[in-house]
């Protein structure tokens, strides 16, 4: 029934373009002149003309499209992107489609890394370029790879892999620690993995829940394999922390056999079980709060209807789904803190 909805839906939305226009074109101009600008019923309206970089002039009214609840920013000079529709009948119709904020996303990229390498130095500029690394895997292997039709599981577990070995060994350096970290890390992805395979198995989550993976289906369904899809997103989410927990539990049973050598093996993991306690403590909370906050509107939206309880709130798959998620990820974390302190205990007190 939703697969009906949302494909009547992208039709009614379709249709209009092809009845009443020939032509639809995204064109990035610069704002010359604000003629009016007011906001009522809290509607942004703000009539502007703007030239483009052939010198194209257009006249742009945002009362022709909806900005309800919009709070951009246009001043003369604003660089903005513009959506021109040229009509069968020989007119265009000219539509605001959004604000051209690259070159501020890239001041603060550089802020970022500025601040990173001097509060960092040499461990936060090696950690910048394992942050390059990571995001070639992603957008140029692990992508293109599902897209392709690979599993989508075992392509993120394979280049999560691949993306811990370089990033762990680049950063914390080539030493037996790290390696043993390492392992440790890969039990993790196999823990989340099966957690999350578990999990959504006996939910039934069928990973259509939210719209843009129901759209990337219809895209593509000879290809995308929806859960899989799913799954592959909770081991992402949950890789960047297996890597800080079998770091710190690796440097935790460093320091107290520094601090004390005649510790055994038994008393040495108590210890680092302690500090990894307290990691689990506030990495719980940690991860709750950041998957509450990724699906903040969709949980406010559900509370204001008022028509659904709790019961039948959390059953729905779109919030189910953030559930599981979060359960799946953090269990494997939990269980990781044990195995990587033994890890660390076995390698280093020898």
């Amino acid at each position: 029934m939703k697969r009906l909805l949302i494909f009547t839906f992208s039709i009614l939305l379709i249709a209009p373009s092809f009845a009443f226009a020939q032509e639809t074109q995204d064109v990035r101009a610069t704002v010359t002149n604000i003629v009016q600008e007011q906001t009522i019923d809290g509607q942004q309206l703000i009539i502007f003309e703007a030239i483009d970089q052939d010198g194209e002039s257009y006249r742009v009214d945002t009362a022709q499209g909806y900005t309800k609840g919009f709070e951009y920013r246009i001043d003369e000079g604003s660089k903005v992107t513009l959506q021109v529709i040229n009509n069968v009948d020989g007119t265009q119709t000219v539509f605001l489609a959004d604000i051209i904020r690259t070159q501020y996303l890239f001041w603060m990229i550089g802020l970022f890394a500025l601040i990173t390498i001097i509060v960092g130095m040499k461990r936060g500029a090696l950690a910048l370029v394992g942050l390059s690394i990571t995001l070639a895997v992603l957008f140029l292997w692990i992508m293109p790879r599902i897209i392709a039709g690979g599993d989508p599981v075992l392509t993120v577990i394979l280049g999560g892999a691949f993306i811990m070995l370089v990033n762990m060994h680049l950063v914390h350096g080539f030493k037996k620690k790290t390696f043993v970290a390492f392992g440790g890390i890969i039990v993790g992805l196999g823990l989340v993995a099966g957690l999350a395979a578990l999990f959504s198995y006996f939910t039934q989550l069928t990973g259509l829940a939210h719209e843009d993976a129901s759209f990337l289906f219809f895209q593509m369904p000879e290809v995308i394999v929806p859960k899989g899809v799913l799954l592959a997103g909770m081991i992402l989410g949950a890789l960047g922390v297996l890597d800080d927990i079998a770091i710190t539990q690796q440097e935790a049973v460093s320091e107290l056999i520094e601090a004390n050598d005649e510790l055994d093996r038994k008393e040495l993991f108590k210890r680092a079980m302690r500090i990894g306690r307290h990691h689990i403590a506030s990495m719980v909370n940690t991860l709750v709060l950041a998957y509450a906050g990724a699906a903040l509107p969709l949980f406010l939206l559900f509370y204001i209807t008022g028509s659904v309880d709790w019961t039948g709130f959390i059953n729905t798959e779109v919030v189910a789904e953030e559930i599981i998620r979060t359960i799946a990820g953090t269990t494997g974390l939990v269980l990781l803190v044990p195995i990587s302190t033994w890890f660390a205990v076995l390698a280093q007190k020898r």
